[in-house]
């Protein structure tokens, strides 16, 4: 009778380096996904052609899944109230990107509130509006969260000067966009004043998360920013 050989040390060793291998390429494969694409088109200080702003930031506040850039103070009593209608929708048809805008504020420690829902993305309600003569529509979202995955502006990093985004504000109006521009930006080194600046020509800035997650931070490296111009 043939006794069939049992495996040796060495390929149980073996077998246990190959799984480590695979294991490392999934890991590799997820960062290079979840990192931004490289800067494409225009800055937003191009776009822009002035990066005057109007207010200084506060500072930005931790969150799990996305560092929302600084804001401004939103006690501003200038723009409490408004005549020209929120944004409600958020559609960028090329990246199968369909979102729910929700008017934020900035939370106790200055940082912008981002809708926790995954198909919801926020709209700085103090800053300016689709319909405002001038200034930036600044809305953002996360990229991810730890319970419902990928978020409304996952995408966001495939963004290509030329796409179309369009914007319904509460009224039914839908404003067209042409983006400009994709910045792959860190965090520490963000814009601030030119991103939610309240002059100037009117534009679209559309932000989320990007870059290599930090764990010491539980926050991604950069911003994601991208800028777009009415049509």
């Amino acid at each position: 009778m043939t006794r069939t050989p049992r495996p040796t040390r060495w390929a149980a060793v073996s077998a246990g380096a190959a799984v480590v291998a695979v294991l490392a390429v999934v890991a590799l494969v997820a960062w290079v996904l979840a990192r931004p694409g490289a800067s494409e088109g225009a800055e937003l200080a191009q776009v822009r052609g002035s990066p005057t702003a109007s207010a200084s930031p506060s500072g930005p506040g931790p969150s799990p899944s996305f560092s929302p850039p600084p804001t401004r103070d939103a006690t501003l009593g200038s723009l409490a109230s408004r005549d020209t209608p929120a944004p409600s929708r958020l559609r960028i048809p090329d990246l199968d990107v369909d979102a729910t805008v929700t008017g934020v504020g900035v939370q106790a420690d200055g940082a912008m509130v981002i809708p926790a829902a995954p198909t919801s993305v926020g709209w700085y309600r103090f800053g300016s509006a689709p319909a405002d003569p001038e200034g930036h529509t600044v809305i953002a979202g996360h990229v991810a969260t730890r319970e419902d995955g990928p978020g409304a502006l996952a995408a966001l990093r495939s963004a290509r000067p030329g796409m179309r985004v369009v914007v319904t504000t509460a009224d039914g109006t839908e404003h067209a966009y042409e983006v400009r521009g994709r910045e792959a930006i860190v965090k520490k080194a963000l814009p601030v004043d030119e991103i939610f600046a309240r002059d100037g020509r009117p534009l679209l800035v559309l932000i989320t998360c990007g870059g290599e997650y930090l764990p010491e931070l539980r926050s991604h490296r950069d911003n994601v920013v991208v800028t777009a111009v009415p049509v």
